[in-house]
């Protein structure tokens, strides 16, 4: 049985895009994993970690750790900008595409001052830099779902300090409005996001070799009618942005939608 209502089935997919949204209150608070140590200390990827992101990038692409330091400014992590980089992207299914990003300045008034981090052909993530030199993601735009996504306070994407083997516990209420009238909000809901640093490795994708911190989220809550339970992972490597990444979702509603998906990102040229 599918789904008839556009904004319905948008808001059960909404996470397809990044979508963590707005008007709320958030908890932040900072939870020393047990292997956290010293600065420029190397820490071994876990094999259950490992498994997840070789089953979707293939074998090759993480090498050994590295000397892990604290999270810097996300300035230092962002690809330059108006640049256009390329992803080969892999579904579960065995299916390749291709996604171009760019990231510039934010023209719309809802996001600005910030960033347009643009992913073609899906759609786009409104950036916004926080007082300590960290970005958050502050609304999310599906292009296939035609819906808008905001977040308040915002999504973290660099958290400016935290040091490998620490998380970063964030719950986020969320709203979802169709692109034609982003005043009318179809569908709240709330997630529980964990945002981890895991440590720092050499990393080879089609586009060269880059030494990239290793970021982990995992979402679990409900939109709307969906439930939703979300881990990813992102390399993110200094003036390149990310350069890998894996997604793996899913969402389902009442028993009548589920949605399992499954994919990997590999940068294939250099912004």
């Amino acid at each position: 049985m599918r789904l008839r209502e556009p904004s319905e089935r948008s808001s059960m997919r909404l996470h397809r895009r990044l979508a963590v949204a707005a008007a709320a209150t958030a908890l932040f608070f900072l939870i020393a994993g047990s292997s956290a140590g010293a600065a420029d200390s190397t820490f071994p990827l876990p094999s259950d970690d490992r498994a997840q992101i070789e089953k979707y990038l293939g074998t090759g692409v993480i090498g050994e750790p590295i000397a892990a330091k604290p999270l810097m400014a996300a300035d230092q992590y962002l690809p330059p900008g108006n640049k256009v980089t390329s992803y080969q992207v892999r579904e579960s299914s065995g299916k390749t595409r291709t996604e171009n990003h760019k990231v510039e300045a934010t023209t719309d008034p809802m996001f600005a001052p910030g960033w347009r981090y643009s992913a073609e052909p899906v759609g786009a993530f409104f950036l916004q830099k926080t007082a300590d030199g960290g970005v958050v993601i502050l609304g999310s735009q599906d292009l296939e779902e035609k819906v808008l996504s905001r977040y308040t306070p915002g999504e973290p994407l660099i958290v400016t300090g935290l040091a490998p083997g620490q998380s970063r516990k964030v719950t986020v209420k969320v709203a979802v409005s169709d692109l034609s009238d982003p005043t009318d909000v179809n569908h709240t809901g709330s997630l529980d996001v964990t945002y981890s640093y895991i440590g720092a490795y050499k990393v080879t994708v089609p586009a060269g070799s880059y030494d990239a911190v290793l970021i982990k989220w995992d979402y679990k809550g409900s939109v709307g009618p969906a439930s939703i339970k979300l881990t990813e992972y992102r390399f993110i490597a200094p003036g390149a942005g990310m350069v890998a990444m894996v997604e793996s979702r899913q969402i389902s509603a009442m028993l009548i939608y589920n949605d399992k998906t499954k994919l990997g990102k590999l940068m294939q040229t250099k912004p």
